[in-house]
């Protein structure tokens, strides 16, 4: 007979894997890498090499950065504003909705437009860093995740999900070649749909948890 405790251990390993892999597929739709990798091409199209992996590592890296601090504080800025987490999961909702149209629409989060000549570190702060990875909708996930999941599930799903983009950037040229630029608009207006889902749940979550 197992003694009581070795079941507790298995419950709790059970339901952190659970809210885990929870967290690991909202942040997938959120952050979108796939989606991203486009936005990435387009404004990194003028670097060299060495400059784009520059691009590529500190970007996700300072995105991490900007998500561990909202996990760990990210609750307490919202009381030091006055700021509900029931509101603020109601505006992350909107704002998501119209990156999700936008991805629809374009293929791509956000028209990168002209970009004047800039450092890879410069690019990798603004827009890459934010708002392309840590956006409004990641900053809100992270935020209420934290509140309504455990705080390491939640953080090592963003990890995961960031690592997994700093990976299709830095192949990102030989996904262009090899899978065709047309593809990877396609497979992003998939999960722009997906993404219109996740921002609904959140505005009628917000409003169900406001009025309950």
């Amino acid at each position: 007979m197992r003694p009581p405790c070795e079941d507790v251990r298995r419950e709790r390993a059970g339901q952190t894997m659970s809210e885990f892999l929870q967290a690991l597929v909202v942040f997938f739709a959120i952050i979108d890498p796939i989606g991203n990798l486009i936005a990435f091409q387009a404004v990194v199209r003028g670097l060299e090499a060495r400059s784009r992996v520059t691009a590529a590592l500190f970007s996700t890296s300072a995105a991490f950065a900007i998500l561990l601090l909202f996990a760990v504080t990210g609750t307490a800025i919202l009381h030091y504003l006055g700021i509900s987490l029931e509101s603020f999961q109601v505006s992350a909702g909107l704002l998501l909705g119209i990156t999700a149209v936008r991805l629809v629409e374009r293929g791509e989060p956000f028209h990168p437009g002209a970009q004047p000549e800039r450092s890879a570190a410069a690019l990798a702060l603004v827009p890459l860093a934010t708002p392309l990875l840590a956006g409004p909708g990641a900053i809100a996930t992270t935020v209420s995740f934290s509140h309504l999941l455990h705080r390491g599930p939640t953080i090592a799903a963003a990890a995961c999900i960031l690592a997994l983009s700093a990976a299709l950037f830095l192949a990102g040229n030989w996904l262009f070649e090899h899978l065709a630029a047309p593809v990877l608009p396609v497979l992003s207006r998939i999960v722009g749909i997906l993404l219109t889902a996740i921002a609904v749940n959140l505005v009628l979550g917000g409003l169900k948890s406001f009025f309950a």
